[in-house]
C-alpha cells in the first residue's frame, strides 16, 4: 500500500461513471470517526440491542454493517439522486463504508468508492497520491468544510477538453483553474466567496497534495 500510514483517510472520493461525484476531506481521526458513526452508529446499537434481547452473540455483525453502508451508498448512483440535498449524508456514508471495510494494513490515505459494473468498489485512491500535473478531481468546496461536489478527469486531454469550453452554471471551476494554472496537483478545490465590497462573488482556489509534493504553477498573465 502506498501513502502514509494513518488511522483515518484524509480524502474519500465517490466517483460515478459519468465523471461526477463527491470529494470529502477528513482532517483528524475524530472527524472521520464522527462522520462514520453518524451513519453506522445507530445500526450497530440496534444490532447490540437485538443481540442482548435474544441473549445471543450477533452473527456476522461486521458483514451486516458493511452491507448496510454499501446499500446506502448505492442510492448515490441512482439517476434520481439529489446531489445538493445529499452531500452531508453521503459524507457520513462514505466514511462508514471505509471504516467497515477490512483493509490488509492500515486504512489508506486516500480512498475511492466507485461503480464497477453493477457493483460498488472500495479501493485505495492510489492515483491521487501521484501528481501528474493536472487535476484528477476538482471539488466545489473546501477542506475546512469537509469537501463537496466533485468532477473527475482520467486524463489531461479529458480535463483540457472540458476546461477550454465556455463555462456553464454546472461546470465553471475547471475553466477557472485552467485559466489560472499551467500545472496543478491531483486535487484542486474552489469555493465561491463574496468580495470585500459585497458587490460580487469571487472564487478561492486551493491545491492539495497527498503523499508526494505536487507543483502548482501559475500561467503567465498577459500584460
Amino acid at each position: 500500500m502506498s501513502g502514509v500510514d494513518l488511522d483515518h483517510p484524509e480524502a474519500i472520493f465517490v466517483k460515478r461513471l459519468d465523471g461526477t461525484g463527491y470529494g470529502f476531506f477528513y482532517s483528524t481521526p475524530a472527524q472521520f470517526d464522527n462522520a462514520a458513526n453518524g451513519f453506522i452508529g445507530p445500526i450497530k446499537a440496534r444490532i447490540q440491542q437485538e443481540a442482548a434481547e435474544k441473549n445471543e452473540i450477533p452473527v456476522n455483525a461486521d458483514e451486516l454493517c458493511l452491507k448496510a453502508s454499501i446499500k446506502a451508498m448505492e442510492r448515490v448512483y441512482a439517476p434520481d439522486w439529489d446531489d445538493q440535498a445529499g452531500i452531508d449524508g453521503t459524507r457520513c456514508v462514505a466514511a462508514s463504508c471505509v471504516a467497515e471495510t477490512k483493509w490488509e494494513d492500515t486504512i489508506p490515505q486516500c480512498v475511492v468508492i466507485e461503480q464497477v459494473g453493477d457493483e460498488i468498489s472500495i479501493r485505495e485512491g492510489f492515483e491521487f497520491l501521484e501528481h501528474p500535473g493536472y487535476p484528477l478531481g476538482i471539488v466545489i468546496g473546501s477542506k475546512g468544510d469537509g469537501g463537496g461536489l466533485c468532477r473527475f478527469y482520467d486524463s489531461e486531454d479529458e480535463f483540457r477538453l472540458v476546461a477550454t469550453k465556455p463555462p456553464s452554471p454546472l461546470i465553471w471551476l475547471p475553466q477557472l483553474i485552467y485559466r489560472l494554472y499551467v500545472r496543478t496537483p491531483s486535487i484542486m478545490t474552489g469555493i465561491p466567496t463574496p468580495d470585500e465590497g459585497g458587490k460580487g462573488i469571487g472564487v478561492e482556489c486551493h491545491a492539495y497534495n497527498l503523499n508526494r509534493q505536487g507543483q502548482l504553477i501559475e500561467r503567465q498573465r498577459k500584460k
